[in-house]
């Protein structure tokens, strides 16, 4: 019996054809979105057993790979797809180029915090900053004149 053979009685056996369907059609949409590269590659890979007939060759199977990864990567991934690079070294340029725009991101956020973790100096609370109001020591309107016959 062949691999190829025992994997369908297998299948056939513990895997509902409708379930398949499904594991395929989970297949077929996966996209990188929020994991890791690791995760992502990990759940496409246990995906694929159910999708054999859509990725017959190790070039399909990268891109396939390329085509669920986020557009920053997928950009700097593409010329390994014209060059026929082994599905496991794409793997691992997406995961280094994963991690340089991770650190990218974790220093630009180091970088904004240091900037804005100053004192603030703008006006003090209760607006008493270089332009407050002085208040008079006196009325600006003059008093009113006393009433006649009174005693100044």
């Amino acid at each position: 019996m062949t691999w190829g053979q025992f994997t369908r009685l297998f299948l056939d056996r513990y895997i509902p054809p409708s379930q398949r369907e499904e594991l395929r059609f989970q297949f077929e949409q996966l996209q990188q979105g929020q994991m890791f590269m690791t995760d992502y590659e990990a759940r496409l890979s246990e995906l694929s057993r159910h999708a054999l007939m859509i990725l017959p060759s190790e070039a399909e199977r990268v891109q396939r790979f390329v085509a669920g990864l986020p557009s920053g990567i997928q950009d700097s991934v593409d010329r390994e797809l014209e060059m026929g690079t082994s599905y496991q070294l794409v793997v691992e340029i997406a995961r280094r180029i994963e991690g340089y725009l991770q650190r990218g991101r974790e220093q630009m956020q180091q970088d904004k915090s240091v900037r804005y973790s100053g004192e603030f100096r703008g006006a003090p609370a209760g607006g008493r900053g270089q332009f407050r109001r002085v208040q008079p020591s006196r009325s600006p309107y003059p008093a009113p004149p006393p009433p006649r016959g009174a005693p100044a």
